[in-house]
């Protein structure tokens, strides 16, 4: 029960002073009653309950009772003459209105050829909201706030295709290839015609930093029929160096050997052709796209410091069985592709075998320089399986194995008598496993393992006739075999695209070992294996804003010679100013573990040995891309033009000297390039241009003391140009290449008032075909190497005690002919 109080009291403008110890409220008001007239009301409970000790002067009658109130927690409440005293009444919080978050619907789905139901990988997808490329085994997964979405799916040599996408739905979208297409246009309208020939390029490049895509390659026609397939398309492209015709590693942006990374389908290909005449590693009837990504790519590709070339094998035809027959003067290749299961498996096996020198058409090159013409064998076998699971769920299992021989002697009459021998052989072994998961709301997984083995050897002897008798003639050899392997296991998860992000994690562990055995007389490295294994971390966050894409990455390997890891930031980004023009670029360091190093002797002859990196003596190789360009891309015209400059440290050189010790020398190296791309469509028939600029340095350190100044690096050429003709006169079909190159010194020692010797090579395919019945023909010839050019390969010169140099032939005049069959 309550009790209330009312007191009265006046005051008339008077002051009022309240000097109080420990008083309760209501004895104060009491004294202030005596003392003043004020009328007050006020709950006794409330009142006596408070005790308050003050001492202040008031200038009003209000001021002192808010003070008053204010030491009791009360509100003051002044009614007419009376005041009061009240329980303030509790502010209820306004009610906070959540603001509902925008329903997200996830689609996914993949992407395959209508015909074949291959999946078909980076696959541009464009909806409302933004867009997504499928992975690289064709899949997607994106979510957008509308319920329904109709996105528009583009990939080179395909029909643009508009689809409507439902969510919770695993979608297969199907695309029309080229030939499909052909096929179509006898029923079509001629606008739709031409609607349809502008959507199906084979080859693009200016899109992103550094990468040239090549869809459908094994269809492109191209000099030297397709036993060296890839390499025959890369050359013609410019930051891919033509003149060389290297047969140990490509040279791309200037790099050294074994700075590339060759994959296919997940394999390590740590020669990606055959040391044999133009024969590439890779069965051309097993690939579908190359991706060439010559530098300042990203987190998910390669594991080198220079450029990656991502080989897509085919993953077979699943509806209907096929076979193909290629036949030549030089090589038998043979396919075949089952479909098993109800359509849900496809088994594909391919093999390949050179004639050795049954029918030699090619032709030695007259001239004043003495060649080493060599003889070739080569075969190899190819077998994929791949399973489509449910849910659009995918199996595969690849294995590549091949083998081949070089083989070659020279004698000299002029120079004293001079006898080389070379025998060459290798062996490469390799295999993948892939299961590929896509998960209703998460994203895609993707589980590989894959284990690759490579084994060359090298028998190397050459004696010089003494000038006078009685003395011993004189005898060298460098005979050894380098043997590297590697095997990896990797889990990567790609999640669904929303917001303009698309977040993929990744993590991998890798071994890989080298031995090397040495029989020379002159060793610089002792018989020794080594091996090393490592985790490797990488995330990657694609983003996309209207006109600006932007690919953040970073990259982690965890090494066990070094407690800290070697982290690897890496950034790309593309502006499109409208549809035809855009701007990219991309930055980034690189590592690599198992690393090419040059062994060279007295005399200048160089050799490299695959070795594992360990910290100290074999250092980790570490390297920085920075590239831009700009392109204009239409139907009509691709013109790119880009720019490169690139540094690696870490380069290893061991030297015999002419006391016959070794004794090593570490560097550094640096690339400038600039490369121009310019590509014509007239109807059906294409001619480009193609042209770099570019200049390769290196210096090395003799023994960990200062550095020499940077001189020209053996593979660095200033200038090199090229055109292609491709005329499209269905069902003839005619190629025309030219390739011209300043040439490169070729020697590791530096040689003053050195002649360059130019690179000059012209070639022509052409190919008919035609049905009969089922029977699919192309009937053709390749002839390279037309004016029967001397050119010189890279790396493959022999220096001899005189001082004399022996340079092993390019390609020479070389016709082939040859006959396809498929079913």
């Amino acid at each position: 029960m309550s009790i209330s109080l009312f007191i009265t009291f006046g005051v008339y403008g008077q002051t009022i002073r309240l000097n109080y110890t420990k008083q309760p409220l209501n004895e104060i008001l009491l004294d202030l009653n005596q003392r003043y007239q004020i009328q007050i009301s006020v709950n006794a409970n409330l009142s006596s309950n408070c005790v308050i000790s003050i001492k202040k002067q008031f200038a009003s009658t209000d001021e002192a009772l808010e003070a008053l109130a204010k030491k009791c927690d009360l509100q003051l409440v002044k009614i007419s003459n009376v005041y009061t005293f009240r329980q303030p009444v509790p502010v209820k919080p306004k009610p906070i209105v959540k603001k509902e978050k925008p329903a997200f619907y996830t689609y996914r789905g993949v992407v395959v050829e209508s015909n074949s139901q291959e999946p078909l990988p980076y696959t541009l997808i464009q909806f409302t909201n933004g867009h997504v490329v499928t992975d690289e085994n064709g899949y997607f997964a994106f979510k957008s706030p509308q319920k329904n979405v109709t996105a528009q799916f583009r990939h080179l040599g395909y029909q643009v295709t508009n689809t409507l996408l439902l969510p919770g739905q695993v979608s297969k979208v199907a695309l029309l290839s080229q030939p499909q297409l052909l096929e179509e246009v006898v029923v079509t309208s001629k606008p739709t015609l031409q609607e349809v020939r502008q959507e199906i390029p084979r080859t693009r490049l200016g899109q992103d930093a550094g990468h040239i895509a090549f869809n459908d390659i094994a269809n492109n026609l191209m000099p030297g029929n397709s036993d060296n397939l890839i390499f025959n398309n890369l050359r013609m492209y410019p930051g891919v160096m033509a003149a060389g015709e290297s047969i140990t590693d490509y040279v791309i942006w200037g790099s050294y050997a074994g700075q590339n990374h060759v994959i296919y389908d997940g394999i390590t290909l740590f020669n990606s052709w055959g040391i044999n005449d133009d024969i590439g590693r890779v069965n051309p009837y097993m690939v579908k796209n190359v991706n060439l990504y010559k530098g300042g790519y990203n987190v998910p590709y390669g594991e080198r410091v220079g450029g990656v070339i991502m080989i897509d094998g085919r993953s077979g035809d699943r509806q209907k069985p096929e076979l193909g027959i290629s036949l030549s003067n030089q090589l038998a290749n043979g396919y075949i592709n089952v479909p098993l299961f109800n359509n849900r498996v496809s088994l594909q096996l391919a093999g390949r075998k050179t004639y050795y020198e049954l029918l030699d058409l090619s032709s030695t090159p007259q001239a004043d320089n003495e060649f080493i013409v060599p003889a070739y064998d080569y075969s190899d076998f190819n077998l994929k399986f791949t399973a489509s699971l449910f849910l659009q769920d995918r199996f595969e299992v690849s294995l590549i194995g091949s083998q081949d021989s070089y083989n070659g002697t020279f004698t000299s009459e002029l120079r004293r008598r001079t006898i080389e021998d070379i025998q060459v052989s290798s062996r490469q072994a390799g295999s993948s496993i892939k299961y590929v998961k896509s998960w209703k709301n998460k994203g895609v997984t993707d589980l590989s393992f894959s284990q690759s083995e490579y084994k060359p050897e090298l028998k190397t002897n050459y004696s010089v006739k003494a000038p006078f008798p009685g003395l011993p003639d004189t005898i060298k050899s460098f005979n050894w075999a380098n043997t590297v392997s590697e095997q990896t296991a990797r889990l990567t998860h790609r999640l669904p695209a929303v917001n303009h992000h698309q977040l993929q994690l990744s993590v991998g562990w890798i071994n890989q070992a080298t031995s090397v055995s040495s029989q020379s007389t002159q060793r610089v490295l002792e018989d020794i294996k080594s091996q090393q294994t490592r985790w490797s971390l990488y995330a990657l966050d694609e983003m996309q804003w209207g006109a600006l894409s932007l690919n953040l990455g970073l990259k982690a390997d965890f090494t066990q010679f070094e407690a800290t890891p070697y982290l690897q930031p890496r950034v790309n980004g593309r502006f499109k100013i409208n549809p035809k023009w855009n701007i990219n670029f991309g930055w980034g360091i690189y590592n690599q573990f198992v690393s090419k190093y040059s062994v060279i002797d007295e005399i200048g002859n160089q050799r490299d040995v695959w070795q594992t990196s360990n910290g100290n003596a074999f250092p980790v190789l570490r390297a920085i891309h920075q590239v831009v360009g700009v392109s204009y891309l239409t139907h009509q015209w691709e013109i790119s033009l880009e720019g490169h400059f690139n540094t690696f440290d870490g380069a290893n050189r061991y030297f015999i000297g002419r006391n016959g010790l070794p004794f090593f020398a570490g560097g550094d190296a640096r690339s400038l390039g600039l490369d121009v791309f310019v590509k014509k469509r007239i109807q059906n028939h294409e001619f480009w241009m193609a042209y770099s600029l570019g200049q390769v340095e290196e210096r090395f350190a003799v023994n960990q003391r200062r550095l020499l100044p940077y001189k020209e690096a053996p593979q660095s050429q200033r200038h090199e140009f090229k055109i292609a003709a491709v005329l499209n006169f269905s069902p003839f079909y005619l190629t025309l290449t030219n390739v011209n190159g300043s040439g490169f010194t070729n020697n590791t020692v530096e040689v003053i008032n050195q002649d360059l010797v130019p690179y000059w090579r012209t070639d022509i395919a052409a190919q008919y075909r035609f049905r009969l019945n089922k029977l699919r023909f192309q009937a053709g010839f390749s002839i390279l190497n037309v004016f029967n050019r001397s050119n010189v390969r890279l790396n493959q010169s022999v220096n001899v005690p005189d001082g004399s140099i022996i340079n092993t032939i390019g390609i020479p005049f070389t016709p082939t002919f040859y006959l396809n069959v498929g079913i």
